[in-house]
């Protein structure tokens, strides 16, 4: 998901770049408690049937789904901030916080793209002065053209402002 925030000029501002959730934290809980209750009962069931060893192995299966649950999201939580100012490009990589921030020149720094990407994918990369940093590379087909038809915009915006 792509979010772009400009200013009036159209080559300052900050685009946030998010992956596509499918489904929220709380729908996540939601699915593990029905889960929890679920095996529970058929464990219970299969308890009083004389199958003991069926309910504490439930328990590691609802423990197991929970964690894979969690692990995945919070995989799907990273996102990048890309900052546009009139001399610097600074992209910042993390979940909550900015666990990297990477800050580029931007009358030196060029935007490649590479169309051999993954799965026909194009990967979108800044480049500067022996440095690269990959952007979106957690964006569906999409949404990369998307960002790179805004990147495309943001530059020409910038080098018709400053040429």
């Amino acid at each position: 998901m792509i979010t772009p925030m400009l200013n009036t000029d159209g080559y300052t501002g900050h685009i946030l770049i998010e992956p596509n959730r499918s489904i929220s934290w709380q729908d996540n809980v939601r699915f593990i408690k029905i889960f929890t209750l679920l095996s529970f009962i058929i464990s219970s069931f299969a308890f009083y049937q004389g199958f003991f060893l069926v309910l504490p192995f439930s328990g590691i299966e609802v423990l197991f789904v929970s964690v894979c649950l969690y692990l995945v999201y919070k995989h799907y939580t990273i996102c990048q901030v890309i900052h546009f100012t009139n001399n610097n490009i600074i992209v910042e990589t993390g979940d909550r916080n900015a666990l990297q921030r990477v800050k580029y020149q931007r009358y030196w720094s060029k935007f490649h793209i590479d169309n051999r990407g993954n799965h026909n994918i194009p990967r979108l990369s800044i480049c500067s002065k022996g440095k690269s940093t990959e952007i979106g590379r957690f964006l569906s087909h999409n949404d990369k053209l998307i960002l790179i038809k805004l990147v495309k915009d943001i530059t020409d915006k910038f080098q018709i402002q400053h040429h």
